[in-house]
């Protein structure tokens, strides 16, 4: 395991974990693995950079603290966390990059579908 690093964020002291190579592959293993579960839509989306299950994940912070938070003291843990782990952050950022224009060459209409006036065809 990676080491613990301890940060404060006013009057909370928690600790951040600093990944390991082995520990970022597991991460994005379990991420993989488990897009089947029931997803968290605010979880995922309150936050531009992490979710709150990485901030679980990369803390020794609980659901229950996490919840009791302000959004604002949430993204000082999360500035620390990407502070402490800049090389996944980094990854997340490629991997989001190359499904956006994977996702472009996937939707673009090809040139066989498209008629003679623009439009697509059917």
């Amino acid at each position: 395991m990676g080491r613990l690093i301890a940060k404060t964020a006013g009057d909370l002291t928690y600790h951040v974990r600093k990944f390991t190579v082995g520990e970022i592959y597991e991460f994005f293993s379990k991420a993989v693995d488990g897009q089947s579960a029931e997803p968290d839509w605010v979880g995922n989306v309150l936050f531009t950079d992490a979710t709150l299950s990485d901030i679980i994940s990369f803390t020794d912070l609980t659901k229950d603290k996490i919840h009791a938070m302000e959004p604002e003291v949430l993204e000082t843990i999360i500035a620390a966390i990407k502070e402490e782990n800049p090389h996944f952050f980094a990854a997340c950022q490629r991997l989001e990059e190359a499904g956006k224009r994977l996702n472009q060459v996937l939707t673009a209409p090809s040139e066989e579908s498209v008629s003679s006036n623009g439009r697509s065809l059917p």
